[in-house]
């Protein structure tokens, strides 16, 4: 993404649903309150130190998904890219998705929109960013007609409900 990596200090937290299991067959969650003002973040991003490095934190929950891991941080690059280089006086974080798209990496992102998990005991979903399926499905759409590219290659890596949102832009 153009930075200079020498310049911003990576490091990680933990703010992650915690699961507790007595082993009894049922399991229960906690997670952050929706009343105390925190929400839930894949990632931060603090302007520069005293050092003149920028702070970005990753929660560690991403270290176990290479996809998301990479959206992420790529997400938390793209507000260096925007808020750090003074592109932009304010933060808005769906310009700060997009931002992955144009350098390359918006498949990470888009994929990391909505994942579903399911084991033989249960079923749910997460997801990262700001933007939706649809709505990202349309931006790679965009980006591929940038690029002049009709039926890219790239496509064959997308989930499929992306891939599904991405066809249908292509179309308009």
């Amino acid at each position: 993404m153009e930075l200079e990596i020498s310049e911003i200090n990576l490091d990680t937290y933990e703010q992650s649903l915690q699961e507790f299991n007595g082993g009894f067959g049922h399991r229960i969650w906690t997670e952050v309150d929706k009343g105390s003002g925190e929400e839930m973040a894949a990632g931060l991003y603090f302007d520069k130190n005293e050092q003149g490095k920028y702070e970005i934190f990753i929660e560690k929950r991403n270290l176990n998904d290479p996809e998301n891991l990479v959206a992420t941080v790529a997400h938390e690059f793209a507000h260096i890219k925007l808020l750090g280089e003074k592109r932009l006086d304010f933060n808005d974080e769906e310009l700060t998705d997009l931002t992955p798209v144009v350098f390359g990496l918006g498949i990470f992102n888009a994929n990391s929109s909505f994942k579903e998990h399911k084991t033989y005991d249960g079923y749910g979903h997460n997801s990262i960013g700001y933007l939706k399926q649809k709505e990202w499905g349309y931006a790679l759409a965009l980006y591929a007609y940038f690029r002049e590219e009709e039926n890219p290659d790239w496509i064959k890596y997308l989930t499929p409900n992306i891939k599904s949102d991405f066809k249908k832009a292509l179309i308009i």
